[in-house]
């Protein structure tokens, strides 16, 4: 595919659709360089002065018959800029990210206020919060009996347990979801690690019933604190008020000890 010709036609279609915007930018596997046959385009479109926010699909029907479809979200330039640096995503895995983009087009102002930022540098979201609440919703669904609750808590527990590792493993940003998935089970988490991650995000080769996916979100809500323990006070800026010191004190390792699981 040639992505020159590809881009030139979306930026005319695009500028024709909506006169008043100032830039154009693409991210995703088409900005990396690294589309495969069935990669979506992903495009941004900015205004000066847009009043409304708007997210939507188009098609267009390439020289070989497939369909080639685009994700367009239109926004203000100063809205973008807004949001160049903020957190990561739960793509990422809330680990440390770098989203690619690529200037296609924009007017000389518009191409001045993005100079040095049309890449974004997302900062890693940990959330223990959020996976003690996982957790917590693990438990619930196992006294209910709710073998598709178990799951889906705990996946919630695996997607918060890498960024929160990597307060203390720092790791490098990462690009996609696929290298996002190979960092976080590279994390030193000791025996059985990889295994409950995996376990818990659904990925694994094989059936888990509900009593092994709640194992292993427990061990992986019981490694997560225990890691995270003698750091707290160090780690304190990137929880959620209250958890440092619950941490500290072991409140936080109440709520995941063995005693206080539930047998169904």
């Amino acid at each position: 595919m040639d992505q020159t010709a590809l881009f030139d036609r979306w930026i005319a279609r695009l500028r024709h659709e909506q006169p008043h915007a100032c830039a154009i930018l693409c991210h995703g596997s088409f900005a990396r360089g690294t589309a495969e046959p069935d990669s979506d385009l992903d495009l941004d479109v900015l205004m000066a002065d847009a009043a409304t926010w708007s997210y939507r699909s188009a098609f267009e029907t390439l020289a070989d018959g497939r369909v080639l479809h685009a994700t367009i979200q239109t926004t203000t330039l100063a809205d973008w800029l807004d949001d160049a640096d903020g957190e990561s995503d739960a793509w990422a895995l809330y680990l440390p990210a770098v989203e690619v983009t690529r200037l296609l087009w924009a007017t000389p102002a518009a191409a001045h206020a993005l100079t040095g930022r049309v890449t974004r540098v997302r900062r890693g979201a940990p959330q223990l919060q959020d996976l003690l609440e996982a957790f917590a919703k693990v438990r619930n669904a196992m006294r209910r009996g709710d073998a598709l609750g178990v799951a889906l808590a705990a996946q919630g527990v695996a997607l918060r347990v890498p960024a929160l590792l990597a307060l203390v493993h720092p790791v490098a940003p990462v690009h996609t979801p696929r290298e996002a998935l190979a960092t976080a089970l590279a994390l030193p988490g000791g025996p059985g690690y990889r295994d409950d991650l995996v376990c818990c995000l659904g990925l694994a080769e094989g059936p888990a019933d509900a009593a092994a996916r709640a194992a292993a979100a427990q061990r992986l809500a019981q490694l997560t604190i225990t890691m995270l323990a003698p750091h707290a006070a160090a780690i304190a800026g990137s929880l959620e008020a209250g958890l440092a010191l619950a941490l500290h004190d072991g409140t936080v390792h109440q709520l995941v000890a063995p005693g206080v699981w539930p047998h169904t």
